[in-house]
């Protein structure tokens, strides 16, 4: 004779279909906010680092990060619900706080803490759900997130205050709010017995949402390292959460897998997504293919993972154990995520890439806990995913009102002999008190009438800022042309924005030895007065200690020239006046430096290391140094002429 475990018991088994649109609402709007309160924190971790010491900011950012294990105190004081208000509720009013406040460090660091404890609260928000319908609402508010960040060109709404941005931020928090009291007046659902092996499951969220906030849902990523545009970019990760929400509708997600399966599909997931992310990643198409398949893999993953900690019975252990599972997740989103953004600015004993793979194989290893306690096995559902893909169309809204606002282009150039050209190293756009505000970027830039700017530290999708792709940003923005050069890895580089007709373009990364950051250039040859005038951007290593790698360098920079007249070189070299990096560039060559002995400092702690070099052949005027406290840099502009 057969028994049968509590958990697969046909009265006892979550339905295949959950029930609840509330619920399901409140877990994806919960996982949308979550989403951007991430991405915004991000900016200030960084600040936080440079103004406190990394000693002081890995100590905060850790205990914010492990707010989620303080969950079980509140559920003993509070009950079911007082978590659930704790974690979702304040979690919406931080959102709501951010907007009208605009974001400061203190509401990052608040909202990274209770966001960790809103990952615990999600379980219990979910409980009597299937595993598939949390992973179903968790990739549609995902999708939402991402769709609203497209429409806003992946600049977060929470850093602006226009009526569109209210709009926003009034939507998610309303439908939230509105979801929470619903699930509050409904009562909470009896807990079952938990192992721990049972309630580990729950700890999937984590690195499932850092490879969504990495990779898998971010456009920015897909453009900058597939080499697509960016709404080739958003309409691919629509594609792939579409798949992912049929996969889920189909039933086949809940089949019993055996746990390998699981560790093969994670591992599977890993490696797919450590080589497309990071310092040494492929690029191109298979970056698309990746995305697209990745999204379907991580869903199937989650809700797997998701099974045993939402079952409605079974034997065990106190709920607690959930709570403890689901606190771990928050933190390998910080596994993940800060080591990866770390490395962008700093060295790590190993590649960056390791980051992604680890993220998939912990979301594998996860979902082969709980693997074997699938519920019943549904019949095939073909109607009710085509259904679920097809919703997933209603997502491309944001790429369409992102494709219908572009704003006007810069007025031509007064003179088309001359060039206004402008170098400056933005530090991801992020301010002197930790935001990101591309604007005041965009801003700076007009102030010159530039028509050719040399960026450095440009981030298409880093996680440094938010994410967001400030090359396509500035580049609608001001109307320019986008030259990108990917450096310490595909998200980050150096940038040529010109409105002047580009014939030809090219780009490449230095050779590096060790682990540190990748250094690299851009270049772009341009049609001025109907000749062609080159225009290199380039970042050279920092550190008083590091003139024999900038000396290497520059050796490949020269090389990589050729000595073609007419030719601009603009960049932060981290090198100051009668350095023997700076001798390199202007002894015995036909370049001289567009400051004619100005050696104003290019930054606020007084050094001169931003420079605009041309060949003899040009003709140097109206030099100046910009103080803008947008960046930990000057913005350095001239005004070039062709020497008839």
């Amino acid at each position: 004779m057969t028994t049968t475990h509590p958990a697969t018991r046909a009265e006892d088994a979550p339905s295949i279909v959950p029930q609840g649109p509330a619920r399901l609402a409140l877990i994806a709007v919960t996982i949308g906010v979550l989403a951007q309160i991430l991405r915004m924190a991000a900016p200030y971790f960084d600040h936080l680092a440079g103004s406190a010491g990394n000693a002081v900011a890995a100590l905060v950012v850790l205990a914010v990060f492990l707010a989620g294990f303080a969950a079980p105190a509140i559920r003993a004081a509070a009950g079911p619900n007082g978590l659930l208000v704790a974690g979702a509720g304040g979690l919406l009013l931080v959102r709501l706080l951010a907007q009208a406040l605009t974001p400061q460090m203190w509401l990052a660091l608040l909202g990274t803490a209770i966001g960790m404890i809103a990952v615990v609260a999600l379980y219990e928000a979910a409980r009597g759900l299937s595993g598939v319908g949390f992973a179903t609402a968790t990739v549609a508010g995902l999708g939402v997130d991402t769709a609203v960040r497209m429409a806003f060109g992946t600049w977060d709404p929470v850093w602006r205050t226009g009526v569109a941005e209210w709009a926003v931020c009034l939507l998610f928090v309303g439908v939230g709010a509105a979801a929470l009291a619903r699930e509050l007046s409904s009562g909470p659902v009896s807990a079952p017995g938990i192992s721990w092996r049972d309630g580990m499951g729950a700890a999937a969220l984590g690195p499932f949402l850092a490879l969504q906030i990495l990779v898998l849902s971010s456009p920015a990523f897909v453009a900058s390292s597939g080499w697509q545009s960016l709404v080739v970019a958003h309409v691919a990760v629509v594609a792939g959460q579409g798949l992912a929400l049929a996969f889920l509708a189909s039933g086949l997600a809940v089949r019993a897998v055996p746990g390998g399966v699981c560790v093969l599909g994670g591992t599977v997931l890993g490696v797919a997504a450590g080589a497309v992310a990071g310092a040494y990643a492929v690029s191109g198409a298979v970056v698309v293919g990746v995305v697209v398949l990745g999204q379907v893999l991580a869903a199937w993953l989650l809700a797997v993972a998701c099974r045993a900690p939402l079952r409605r019975a079974g034997d065990g252990g106190p709920v607690w154990r959930i709570d403890v599972g689901a606190a771990l997740g928050g933190f390998l989103i910080a596994v993940v995520l800060l080591p990866y953004q770390l490395s962008a600015v700093g060295a790590l004993p190993f590649p960056n890439n390791v980051l992604p793979g680890v993220a998939g194989i912990l979301l594998g290893g996860l979902a082969a806990i709980a693997a074997a306690r699938g519920g019943p096995l549904p019949a095939r559902a073909p109607l009710r995913a085509l259904a679920g893909g097809a919703a997933a169309l209603v997502l491309l809204a944001g790429t369409l009102a992102f494709a219908l606002t572009r704003p006007e282009a810069n007025a031509p150039a007064d003179d088309p002999r001359a060039l206004r050209v402008m170098t400056f190293n933005i530090h991801h756009a992020i301010d002197g008190g930790g935001g990101l505000d591309l604007q005041a970027v965009a801003d700076a830039i007009r102030a010159q009438r530039a028509d050719v700017v040399l960026l450095q530290e440009v981030g298409r999708g880093a996680v440094l800022s938010g994410t967001t792709d400030i090359g396509v940003w500035l580049s609608r923005e001001l109307g320019m042309h986008l030259i990108w050069g990917p450096a310490a890895d595909g998200q980050f580089g150096n940038a040529i924005l010109t409105s002047r007709t580009v014939l030809q373009s090219g780009g490449d990364r230095m050779p590096k030895g060790d682990w540190s950051q990748i250094r690299g250039y851009v270049w772009a040859r341009l049609d001025v007065g109907g000749k062609p005038v080159y225009v290199w951007s380039t970042h050279l290593d920092g550190g008083a200690d590091r003139s024999q790698a900038r000396q290497r360098e520059i050796a490949v920079l020269l090389s990589a020239w050729g000595g073609a007249p007419r030719t601009i070189f603009g960049g932060d070299l981290n090198s100051e006046p009668d350095s023997p990096e700076m001798d390199m560039f202007l002894d015995g060559r036909p370049l001289r430096a567009s400051a004619l002995g100005d050696y104003r400092a290019t930054t606020p702690e007084g050094k001169k290391v931003d420079w605009i070099l041309g060949t003899d052949d040009l003709v140097f005027s109206d030099y100046g140094v910009h103080p803008v406290p947008v960046s930990d840099h000057y913005p350095v502009a001239v005004t070039v002429r062709l020497d008839d």
